[in-house]
């Protein structure tokens, strides 16, 4: 299949478009031990800052915390 256009991750970026979202996640390595937390960043493609943090809430729902910088990202 011939495609008249690809938008990229480039592209995405150039329009500002990719929201980069911050995510304590807690990680045990067995049910009996304390959970220690990891600090996870997500470059998520989304047209403004809720969504992106709405996007990375539903993929890691086990999050202990969740934060998202005021602007996109930029080239």
């Amino acid at each position: 299949m011939d495609h008249d256009m690809h938008i990229d991750y480039n592209r995405h970026l150039m329009h500002k478009n990719v929201w980069r979202v911050y995510v304590e996640m807690p990680m045990q390595n067995a049910p009996a031990d304390d959970p220690v937390f990891m600090d996870i960043a997500v470059d998520v493609i989304a047209p403004d800052r809720d969504l992106a943090q709405y996007i990375v809430a539903r993929m890691y729902p086990d999050y202990g915390s969740i934060s998202v910088n005021h602007s996109p990202l930029s080239a």
